[in-house]
């Protein structure tokens, strides 16, 4: 019982607070990523991205762009989980934000980035998802939204040539909804409950 009022409790404070202060930040920063390219890039994306899993897609498909000195990205995703593997079919889009603050060059060759870390929105298409609670519930009936999640992630991609055209990558990812959970009842929750692990390919385009 303890568990679900705290759950309760952590999701109310994820409605009010934290998921909408991390829907704007996704947005303003992808923004300022796209709006650094306009002097530089043409209309088409400068790389492409293959993903599995990390919670927005069994298999995800997406495009976007980096900026001059290559530290900031933005993506937009394709996800999509068949219903074989998670018991219902899931279409959803995902924006993505990240930041590479350093990069190590390996023999000239190589290129490793050691960290990546950012901020993710993601919508989930269907009838049984909702961003406001369903008309034949009562107002605030649920304390979240199911159709819209918000994540942070960290991780790091390894180049495989320098300027890199092929790199491979992974990232671990906390939804805002698990980590408040896990804030607020430590002890009955751990962490490989509440993160996820995605692997993923960058493809540079131009």
């Amino acid at each position: 019982m303890r568990l679900f009022m705290l759950t309760k409790m952590a999701s109310g404070l994820t409605n009010c607070f934290f998921r909408p202060t991390l829907v704007m930040m996704v947005f303003v920063l992808v923004g300022t990523t796209l709006y650094a390219q306009e002097g530089k890039r043409n209309k088409l994306p400068d790389h492409a991205k293959v993903q599995y899993a990390g919670g927005i897609g069994f298999i995800s498909i997406g495009a976007g762009y980096s900026n001059r000195k290559n530290k900031l990205e933005g993506d937009l995703y394709y996800g999509y989980l068949p219903r074989s593997i998670g018991g219902v079919r899931i279409h959803s889009v995902s924006a993505k934000f990240s930041w590479i603050p350093y990069h190590i060059s390996i023999k000239n060759r190589f290129r490793f980035e050691p960290l990546i870390a950012g901020l993710l929105l993601n919508y989930n298409f269907g009838k049984q998802f909702f961003g406001f609670d369903p008309e034949n519930h009562p107002y605030k009936y649920y304390s979240f939204p199911t159709a819209i999640n918000t994540a942070i992630f960290v991780g790091s991609r390894f180049d495989l040539n320098k300027p890199a055209w092929l790199s491979f990558y992974y990232e671990i990812l906390g939804f805002d909804r698990d980590l408040l959970s896990f804030v607020d009842n430590p002890n009955s929750l751990s962490l490989s409950q509440i993160l996820t692990v995605s692997l993923g390919a960058r493809i540079k385009i131009k």
